[in-house]
């Protein structure tokens, strides 16, 4: 099986976890703007930095669900 995210959705996750980040932590507003100006600027639809991001989590994703399948096989009927 193989899943792939698109720039559009690592997009929306990374929006998703600025906005969540400038909430919860303890940041001064002046970072909070840098942060939030960083992936508006930096990462938006199309750039190389998003391109890059969202090759890495597709390789990770992957990597993990590859290590998850082979963890399964190797368990005993027993264990599930």
């Amino acid at each position: 099986m193989e899943i792939r995210y698109t720039d559009e959705e690592i997009n929306e996750l990374l929006i998703v976890l600025v906005r969540k980040m400038a909430e919860e932590v303890d940041l001064p507003a002046k970072d909070k703007a840098t942060l939030k100006r960083w992936r508006s600027s930096e990462m938006k639809i199309g750039s190389d930095e998003l391109t890059e991001l969202t090759e890495k989590a597709n390789e990770d994703f992957a990597r993990g669900l590859e290590r998850r399948s082979r963890s399964q096989i190797r368990k005993p009927d027993w264990r599930q």
